[in-house]
């Protein structure tokens, strides 16, 4: 009798650990189902075309996440604050000629100082434009995009600025292992945004802003200062974006990303990030980036003509929205009951 108890006791102990890191398992999977999606596109494609396996294929969906994924950065806490900017291939367009054109001139890392500061004035100035002037950010934003496009136009006369450093090539095309120093940025930035938005009272303010703008104000929250050092802070990510894509390219001009601003929005919508504003997920936007170039890869590969490339997107796009709100729901009824 006495040897049984704490055997019955260390054995439901046991049961119990096992029940609970089983939940746990289950309830990471269910909240990240959009790794999920990958990995399982991913196989299911290497399986169909083995060559999509091959460390080139890999190397490439890997600079795509990053390119896309950086510049999601910035949007992801514009979005949680309830802001939205549609400039950024203005901004990354200006950022990249910037560094193609002082790069014969000055170091490398200096080169690229110029470009992320450019980017953070291109921000602020529509931060300045949403938070004072009181321009709506969508109706701001799109104005500022034509007018970023407009300065790289007429700073390079429409033609096309050659980066023509090796060195440069290097530090941004280059890779340890497998992973492209671009995907590896990515991850530090997302890192560095994930503490920025949890774990700082800027990024408390930026949820307060997102959620209820007017609660936050009278709760003394600095909302105005706090909307443009985040425009400022997403116009440096765009422009690290585009130092990256200018290296990649080996070139920079006016409209090397035009539309691009769609695919950064897209892959913080599609990693679970709400548009109303108020919460925002930095490891989903990664993932989401991720999706997009899977996809975007996968569709090549297997020979998919370009408008049923753009009929498939779409598609993924609102069929993972349309999830993730009805998750959403479901976890506020939960929460309500």
């Amino acid at each position: 009798m006495t040897t049984t108890a704490p055997t019955i006791k260390t054995e439901a102990k046991e049961a119990a650990t096992k029940t609970s890191a089983t939940s746990t398992i289950l309830s990471l999977i269910s909240h990240q189902y959009l790794l999920a999606v990958v990995v399982v596109a991913f196989v299911v494609v290497g399986l169909i075309q083995p060559s999509f396996f091959g460390a080139g294929n890999v190397q490439n969906i890997l600079f795509e996440t990053a390119f896309v994924g950086i510049a999601a950065c910035g949007m992801v806490l514009l979005i949680t604050g309830g802001l939205l900017d549609l400039s950024v291939g203005g901004v990354i367009a200006v950022s990249a000629i910037a560094v193609g054109t002082v790069l014969p001139y000055t170091t490398i890392g200096l080169a690229i100082l110029i470009a992320v500061v450019i980017g953070a004035v291109l921000g602020l100035v529509n931060g300045l434009l949403v938070s004072y002037v009181k321009i709506a950010p969508f109706i701001a934003t799109l104005g500022t995009l034509y007018l970023f496009l407009g300065v790289a136009f007429i700073w390079t006369g429409g033609q096309v600025v050659s980066v023509t450093s090796s060195n440069f090539r290097a530090l941004t095309t280059g890779s340890l292992g497998v992973l492209p120093y671009p995907f590896l940025t990515l991850i530090v930035l997302a890192l560095l945004t994930y503490f920025l938005l949890s774990r700082t009272s800027f990024g408390r303010t930026l949820r307060a802003m997102g959620s209820n703008q007017r609660a936050a104000e009278l709760a003394g929250m600095h909302v105005n200062l706090t909307k443009a050092i985040v425009f400022m802070v997403a116009g440096a990510c765009f422009a690290l974006a585009g130092v990256f894509l200018a290296g990649r390219l080996s070139s920079a001009e006016a409209n090397m990303a035009t539309g691009i601003e769609m695919s950064v929005i897209a892959a913080v919508v599609v990693g679970g990030t709400s548009l109303r504003g108020g919460r925002g997920t930095v490891f989903g936007t990664v993932i989401g980036a991720m999706l997009f170039a899977v996809l975007s890869k996968a569709l090549n590969m297997l020979g998919v003509t370009s408008y049923w490339q753009y009929i498939v997107t779409g598609a993924v796009l609102v069929v993972a929205v349309a999830i993730g709100a009805r998750r959403r729901s479901a976890a506020e009824v939960r929460g309500a009951g």
